[in-house]
C-alpha cells in the first residue's frame, strides 16, 4: 500500500510539473504577442502616416504584384536607411517614395549620372516597363536588406482587434487556473500538515 501510495504522489507531483511548465509556456508565447499587437493597434489607430525606425532600420509590407517571383505579396520587406548616393548598383533593390508619396520597392535597372549626382531607373521584376519617375537620392528611403516571406498575414492577423481580445480572454483564463491551482495546492498542503500534527498526537 505504502509503495502505491509512493507511486500515486510521484504521478501528481509529475502532472503538477507538467502544468506548470505549460502555464509557464503560455506566459511566455502569449504575453509578448499581446503586447506587439498593442502596440500595432495603436499605431494604426494614431493613422500618423509614420512606420516606427529602429536601428534606422524600416519595415514595410508589399502590397503587389510588381516584384514577382522575388517578393510577393504579405512579404515583409526590410530596408535599410541612410546609404550615401554612390553605394547604390545596378541590381539593387530599393525602396522610394514618389512625389505624390505612394512608396515602391523596384529594383535598379540602370544608373544615370548628372551634376555629380546619380539618378536611377527602376523597374519591377513583373513588370514589361520601367517606372516613369527617374529616382533621385532625395526620394530613396533605403535598400532592401532582408524579405520575411507571407509575414504580412501575421502582422495583419496581430493588428485584428478581435484576436487580440481572444489573447487577452485566454491570458486571463490562464490567469485564473493558476492561482486556483495555487490555492489548491496552499490548501492540500495545510491538510497535509494538520494530518502530520494529528498523527504524531497520536503516536
Amino acid at each position: 500500500m505504502r509503495y502505491e501510495a509512493n507511486v500515486i504522489s510521484k504521478n501528481i507531483a509529475r502532472k503538477q510539473k507538467i502544468k506548470k511548465v505549460c502555464i509557464v509556456l503560455l506566459y511566455i508565447i502569449l504575453i509578448p504577442i499581446i503586447l506587439f499587437s498593442l502596440f500595432l493597434i495603436i499605431l494604426e489607430l494614431g493613422n500618423s502616416g509614420e512606420i516606427p525606425s529602429f536601428l534606422n532600420m524600416e519595415m514595410y509590407t508589399v502590397i503587389s504584384d510588381s516584384m514577382e517571383p522575388r517578393l510577393s505579396k504579405n512579404d515583409i520587406i526590410i530596408v535599410k536607411k541612410g546609404y550615401p548616393n554612390d553605394k547604390f548598383k545596378v541590381g539593387n533593390i530599393i525602396t522610394y517614395k514618389r512625389k505624390d508619396g505612394e512608396i515602391i520597392t523596384h529594383r535598379i535597372k540602370e544608373i544615370i549620372s548628372s551634376n555629380l549626382q546619380n539618378a536611377y531607373i527602376t523597374q519591377g521584376d513583373n513588370n514589361e516597363t520601367p517606372d516613369e519617375d527617374v529616382v533621385t537620392y532625395e526620394m530613396i528611403i533605403g535598400k532592401v536588406i532582408y524579405t520575411m516571406p507571407n509575414f504580412g498575414n501575421i502582422l495583419k492577423l496581430l493588428k485584428n482587434k478581435v484576436f487580440f481580445t481572444l489573447c487577452i480572454i485566454v491570458l486571463v483564463l490562464i490567469i485564473l487556473y493558476d492561482r486556483k491551482q495555487k490555492k489548491k495546492k496552499i490548501q492540500r498542503k495545510l491538510i497535509r500538515e494538520k494530518y502530520e500534527k494529528k498523527s504524531d498526537f497520536y503516536f
